[in-house]
């Protein structure tokens, strides 16, 4: 049975790096998915550069937006994962180019019962506005290109590039969990309620989700391979962060399953 597959990126007042996200999922080897942007209030700069992607776009595309009132990621995928009607979505970011057999290797790999946590890259300052100076110039992300990189200091460590994608054993371990490169059933999303909506600000929504996953029975998976390539920027303001941290620790001890205010609250 062939999986139907969702790529969900989010994305604020970001455009350039958007950019190179979407013509880097339009190399993808496998093309058969549906691309949803999370839009969590960004200008026109940024609804441009996805009309212009869409044009010559391989994939089908639908941006969903709502008003600038802070951080609301969770809000904007919570309405996203209602719509999607694909069977498996990758959550990523906007500041996170794949490597061309991500989509492939995400779809080969879902298995019932489980959820799929990615690595990635970062890549330096002075690559990452390199990048996004040059235009519609976005480069093959090949291995040669790597390893020139690397050896000019342009991304932190080679060896994740180097290995065939694959998964580690099963576990229930929380700690590594990177929100801009996780997979998991849709139907597994829903009955964990989605993402809370009750984190305010940057930081913990995705640990609380994957947590609540663990909670649920589902069991986590780490793909070696196949990082996804973040590019840098400035730190997103924290100051709710210790608020979060609360929150996150109340999911943990209470073993909660459901978001307290997710997608059926919508």
């Amino acid at each position: 049975m062939t999986i139907s597959f969702g790529v969900v990126i989010s994305t604020y007042n970001a455009p350039e790096m958007l950019r190179l996200v979407l013509e880097s999922y339009a190399r993808q080897t496998d093309t058969g998915f549906h691309l949803y942007i999370a839009d969590d209030g960004s200008g026109p700069e940024t609804r441009q550069v996805i009309e212009v992607f869409r044009k010559s776009s391989p994939v089908p595309i639908t941006h969903m937006h709502h008003e600038d009132e802070g951080f609301r990621k969770a809000r904007i995928h919570n309405r996203i994962i209602a719509q999607a009607e694909e069977d498996y979505l990758l959550l990523t970011d906007g500041d996170c180019m794949p490597l061309p057999g991500l989509v492939a290797a995400h779809r080969r790999l879902a298995s019932q019962g489980y959820f799929v946590s990615g690595s990635r890259i970062l890549l330096s300052k002075a690559l990452s506005r390199r990048l996004q100076a040059a235009g519609n110039a976005v480069p093959d992300l090949n291995l040669p290109r790597m390893l020139t990189w690397r050896m000019q200091g342009g991304i932190n460590r080679l060896f994740p590039l180097l290995i065939p994608p694959r998964l580690s054993a099963s576990h229930t371990r929380l700690h590594g969990i990177r929100g801009c490169h996780l997979s998991c059933w849709r139907s597994d999303l829903i009955r964990v309620n989605g993402f809370d909506e009750t984190f305010e600000g940057w930081g913990r929504e995705d640990s609380d989700l994957a947590a609540r996953l663990l909670h649920a029975g589902f069991r986590r998976r780490d793909l070696r391979g196949l990082p996804v390539l973040h590019l840098w920027h400035n730190e997103a303001p924290r100051q709710r962060l210790a608020e979060n941290d609360a929150i996150l620790r109340q999911c943990l001890d209470e073993q909660r399953i459901r978001a307290k205010k997710g997608i059926t609250e919508l």
